[in-house]
């Protein structure tokens, strides 16, 4: 009697591992979001988490296809740029924005604008976007889509 618990014990704990297994391998993986037309949040700058300060504002990105510009919100104020994109290569022009104080938020800004214009090349992954420099990745951005 022990031996056939024993057995089918066995049985079913190789069975639950197998099954567990085999629907981690089928799960399909997150698809790469799209750098054009899509709002990068920013969440990690040069190795330090971002959050949006109280009565701030959330700093982002969006690329858009015509025009190769480029807009978004730095933290406090609005801002707008060119690109240039040639395969993972990616290049920011002058960043301009709007020039209103704000209490909270001015030093993400101040660092969020000098990132986009050392951005030498980009790396998507699932929903991540990483700005490198030539020293490395200064920018993580995740892909926020509005309904």
């Amino acid at each position: 009697m022990y031996n056939i618990l024993s057995i089918s014990l066995i049985l079913f704990l190789s069975t639950s591992l197998f099954s567990c297994t085999s629907s981690k391998e089928e799960s399909p993986s997150v698809p790469n979001a799209s750098l054009i037309n899509t709002r990068w949040v920013l969440r990690v700058l040069n190795d330090k988490k971002i959050f949006t300060p109280e009565k701030g504002k959330e700093a982002f990105i969006s690329l858009s296809k015509d025009g190769n510009k480029a807009n978004g919100v730095g933290s406090c104020n609005n801002f707008f740029t060119t690109y240039t994109l040639s395969g993972k290569d990616l290049s920011f022009g002058p960043v301009a924005s709007t020039e209103m104080f704000c209490q909270n938020g001015m030093e993400t800004e101040t660092a969020f604008f000098k990132a986009i214009q050392n951005t030498i090349t980009y790396k998507i992954t699932g929903n991540y976007l990483y700005l490198s420099d030539s020293s490395g990745v200064i920018a993580k951005l995740e892909a926020v889509y509005l309904n």
